[in-house]
């Protein structure tokens, strides 16, 4: 009999260790947890967990036990791991020849794949605790859970985080940027599903922990995008009767705090992840490739080809300087492709 509490409800009110082995100390857990927190459902599954152990005790089941194991409180991964370690120590004291899960609702059946991986689960038992279905009753349970979302620390950056962002960047979109602010603001929503939707927040902090550099980098390079997208579309919008072909040209000559064009923020944007990359490369001693340097000159000295192009665009430019440009770009890769390969024949020759 095994009671899973992924979110360690237990630990947290009770202030015990667990795993919890047998009939007493689990019957003792449940009880005192019960009269701290009385509303909670974890209490309901450690009792039904003994209920379960005393009716296989009736059939005579001698080779019978009952234990509770428990995550964090933050869940994810290292809860799971928790929890794993847990029933591996119950495993090293106990021959367990298969399990009989009980939980209280589907958070904690997430550990069945992790459980089956040391024990066959012979059978699962959802605890669904009765409520009355008066109307008073109902709109207290409806208050009672409203309350929670708001004092809960693991709901409540949902609840109250997220749409206080959304608050905050329509009052100031609604000043400086009051034609787009709704579809900014959606945009801003989309954006945020799509990260959650795709665990793309865990793999962000993957990045941050191997690669600092290289991840605050990258959120300045978004910003200087977003900058330059709302700078180039606020100027191709105030001209009149501009030509689709001429759009793109007039965007990215769009000027920013009348110094800059947007194809310059568009260059720096691209240009500061990869000095960001070679940084990390180099502060945490691995090796730094000379095309990494060749791939950050190139995008940096493409500046004046994509000038040129836009210019081009919008009918003010001159083809003799495109190719003039063009042509300097590609001598310069060319200088570099031959410099990284005689480095290359360098390094070999020196380690032979």
């Amino acid at each position: 009999m095994l009671c899973v509490d992924r979110d360690d409800d237990i630990g947290r009110y009770l202030s015990i260790r667990t795993p919890i082995i047998g009939e007493k100390n689990v019957l003792d857990a449940a009880i005192k947890y019960a009269t701290i927190n009385p509303e909670d459902s974890d209490a309901n599954a450690m009792f039904a967990a003994i209920q379960t152990y005393r009716e296989l005790k009736k059939m005579r089941k001698n080779n019978v036990e009952v234990a509770v194991i428990a995550g964090l409180p933050e869940e994810g991964i290292k809860g799971d791991i928790k929890l794993l370690k847990e029933f591996d120590s119950i495993i090293s004291k106990k021959t367990i020849e298969g399990v009989i899960l009980v939980s209280d609702g589907p958070t904690d059946e997430q550990v069945i794949p992790l459980i089956q991986s040391r024990a066959p689960i012979v059978s699962v038992r959802r605890v669904i605790v009765q409520q009355s279905r008066g109307i008073e009753e109902s709109f207290v349970l409806v208050l009672r859970y409203m309350r929670r979302l708001v004092e809960d620390e693991r709901y409540r950056r949902y609840t109250l985080g997220i749409p206080g962002i959304f608050v905050m960047l329509y009052v100031i979109l609604s000043h400086s940027m009051p034609n787009y602010v709704w579809p900014l603001l959606i945009f801003f929503f989309g954006t945020t599903l799509f990260f959650k939707g795709f665990s793309l927040d865990e793999s962000l902090k993957r990045i941050y922990s191997t690669s600092p550099t290289f991840f605050s980098s990258f959120i300045i390079s978004l910003l200087l995008i977003f900058l330059a997208i709302i700078g180039g579309i606020n100027y191709v919008t105030s001209i009149p009767s501009v030509q689709y072909e001429e759009a793109l040209g007039y965007f990215l000559l769009a000027t920013i705090g009348g110094q800059i064009f947007v194809a310059d923020l568009i260059i720096v944007a691209v240009a500061i992840p990869l000095a960001g990359r070679i940084v990390d490369n180099v502060i945490h001693g691995r090796e730094v490739r000379i095309s990494d340097y060749g791939l950050l000159v190139f995008v940096v000295i493409s500046r004046q080809i994509l000038i040129e192009i836009s210019k081009i665009m919008v009918g003010k430019g001159n083809i003799i300087n495109l190719l003039y440009w063009t042509f300097a770009v590609i001598f310069v890769m060319i200088f570099e492709t031959a410099l990284t390969v005689f480095m290359r024949q360098r390094g070999s020759e020196t380690a032979s």
